[in-house]
């Protein structure tokens, strides 16, 4: 994805309120992956609150906001070289389950999303 050259000199100085604050989603999605999920959501003080067999879902308490919630799905197609590339799945604050999570975005309800193959 083409980004502005003063973006790029920025990437350095990332924190997690920076990354918070980014309202292109695109660039937000950039900043996160230099940054590191895993170093985001330890720094922004992120807890795992469940754990199935779709995910883990992660909540982060933001300030004067809505928390942050997002679940940590596993692509079940393995890349070229054989490991499997973790995604993250930005999903509604009053989400309980990583599996209401995952089938919130495919527009189900938790007790609808039930794939007989995932691809």
């Amino acid at each position: 994805m083409p980004v502005p050259a003063e973006f790029l000199d920025g990437l350095a100085g990332l924190t997690p309120q920076r990354i918070r604050e980014e309202e292109n989603a695109e660039l937000r999605r950039v900043m996160l992956e230099h940054y590191g999920y895993e170093r985001y959501l330890e720094e922004s003080g992120a807890e795992p609150v469940q754990r199935d067999d779709a995910g883990v879902l992660w909540r982060i308490a933001l300030a004067g906001d809505e928390p942050l919630v997002m679940v940590e799905v596993l692509n079940s197609t393995p890349e070229p070289d054989g490991t499997h590339r973790t995604y993250w799945l930005r999903v509604p604050p009053r989400t309980r389950t990583a599996r209401e999570g995952v089938a919130w975005t495919f527009g189900l309800d938790e007790a609808d999303y039930t794939p007989e193959r995932e691809t």
